[in-house]
């Protein structure tokens, strides 16, 4: 098997749709990066989450289904009403098992099996949101040593969530919404 992309898990709710799709616009193709967009949805969507980002170039942009195998270079958007796991062997997996923090997909689901699947290089950012899923998540994230990244609450338009994850620890970076593209590419590993 071939080394595994970087692997940023990007987690958001209230407020951060729209400045993640501008940052996304931003970030060029990079083969060796996969970015999971674990963002809070309403289970009925009206349009279709992906055609929101069709004008990213390059980059290979789905919901995955389950068994779904991980690949660089792709973006991947949890399903509406649905965890997005990620498996050791490499690909994800969907639970419908209870919402946590009210919320399927969870960004804390989604943190900790990246945690549980040893995946070698990794970061997590959270978002604007009106909750605090995603806080332990990061946390914990933290704890395993990987890169973790909170938007500015001054920053966010709903600054609960990164208030959230800030109150447990103090991440990597606290960035404005601004530099995330320059912080998707570099792939930071902490020192």
């Amino acid at each position: 098997m071939s080394a595994r992309p970087y692997l940023w898990v990007i987690g958001g709710s209230a407020g951060s749709f729209t400045p993640l799709r501008q940052a996304l616009l931003q970030v060029p193709y990079d083969p060796e990066l996969t970015l999971v967009l674990c963002l809070h949805r309403l289970r009925q969507a009206r349009f279709q989450i992906t055609d929101a980002f069709l004008r990213l170039r390059r980059w290979h942009l789905s919901e995955p289904d389950d068994k779904t195998p991980i690949q660089g270079g792709a973006i991947y958007i949890a399903p509406a009403d649905y965890h997005l796991l990620i498996e050791k062997e490499g690909y994800f997996s969907l639970s419908v098992e209870e919402p946590v923090h009210f919320s399927r997909p969870s960004i804390d689901v989604t943190m900790f099996s990246l945690i549980q699947a040893g995946w070698p290089r990794a970061g997590g950012i959270l978002l604007s949101g009106a909750n605090k899923d995603g806080a332990h998540g990061l946390f914990m994230m933290y704890q395993a040593g990987y890169f973790t990244a909170v938007q500015d609450p001054a920053d966010a338009e709903v600054p609960h969530m990164p208030n959230a994850a800030i109150a447990l620890f103090t991440p990597h970076q606290v960035f404005p919404i601004s530099t995330l593209p320059h912080l998707l590419a570099q792939k930071p590993i902490p020192s």
